[in-house]
């Protein structure tokens, strides 16, 4: 400050703005806005957690779908007339097909040396994209309840291959029935 010039007036703000005299010194001017805090830190973890919400978000979307299209052809392959949850209905001897495996005309039932369920000479041809095995079940009914069943089954079976089915049943042969039907094990 110039020595000639007289001291300024309590309050007066100095050219800049910056500072207001007191009375006996410059200060900082108490009107300024406060200066903004920078928030680098916060702004970068918010990021952060909206970035890892959204991967999480998709990952629970995809495999919610990839889920559903898997439950739906499960639920696709199990209601497939010989599904596990859809009989077939067949007669002995006749031949039939169930999702790609062809079974044979010229097999039987009958009761086997103790009574039981006794599947003759059941034949099958795998005409399906790739080897697999053909594990069933055959029921004998009368009509809603099951009398008795037979489990059947090979080992994995080549493409355009034919080989007899093991059967075996611990169940004895009904006197009567009226439906026999062929489904998927599982």
């Amino acid at each position: 400050m110039n020595p000639q010039q007289p001291p300024p007036a309590a309050g007066q703000v100095s050219p800049d703005g910056q500072y207001v005299w007191d009375g006996n010194a410059w200060v900082p001017n108490p009107n300024l806005p406060k200066p903004k805090k920078k928030h680098t830190v916060r702004n970068v973890i918010l990021g952060i957690i909206i970035v890892l919400i959204l991967i999480v978000g998709g990952c629970v979307a995809f495999i919610g779908g990839v889920a559903n299209e898997v439950s739906d052809d499960i639920k696709s392959e199990a209601e497939k007339p010989g599904g596990t949850n859809n009989p077939l209905t067949i007669v002995a001897g006749q031949a039939f097909e169930v999702d790609g495996f062809n079974y044979a005309d010229g097999w039987s039932l009958g009761a086997g040396p103790l009574g039981d369920i006794e599947v003759s000479n059941l034949k099958v041809t795998n005409n399906r994209d790739d080897r697999d095995s053909a594990l069933v079940e055959i029921k004998l009914w009368s009509g809603t309840e099951v009398l008795g069943k037979a489990d059947c089954t090979t080992e994995p079976i080549n493409v355009d291959t034919t080989v007899t089915l093991n059967c075996f049943s611990g169940d004895d042969l009904p006197a009567n029935y009226d439906k026999v039907t062929i489904n998927d094990s599982f």
